[in-house]
């Protein structure tokens, strides 16, 4: 008697989770960050220090679609989207 594993189907692909963060340089153009180890809390510190500044717009990309997280991260960072 052998001992099978039952197929359970197909290997299942980790969904990609991860934020774009997007800088506006003016006339100079725009520039996405996009690092998937930065979650949420990393970019709000980020807006909160200082490190990331003339901030166009946050997506949150996960299970397939883009979702546009900018006035919850500027309000979590306690900054406003003109100073972002």
């Amino acid at each position: 008697m052998s001992s099978l594993i039952p197929n359970a189907g197909p290997p299942v692909q980790p969904v990609p989770s991860y934020f774009v963060v997007m800088i506006d340089y003016g006339r100079r153009g725009l520039e996405a960050i996009v690092d998937p180890e930065i979650n949420e809390r990393g970019i709000v510190a980020r807006l909160s220090c200082g490190e990331y500044t003339n901030v166009a717009f946050v997506h949150h990309v996960h299970d397939g679609l883009c979702e546009d997280v900018s006035d919850a991260i500027f309000a979590r960072a306690g900054v406003g989207q003109e100073a972002a």
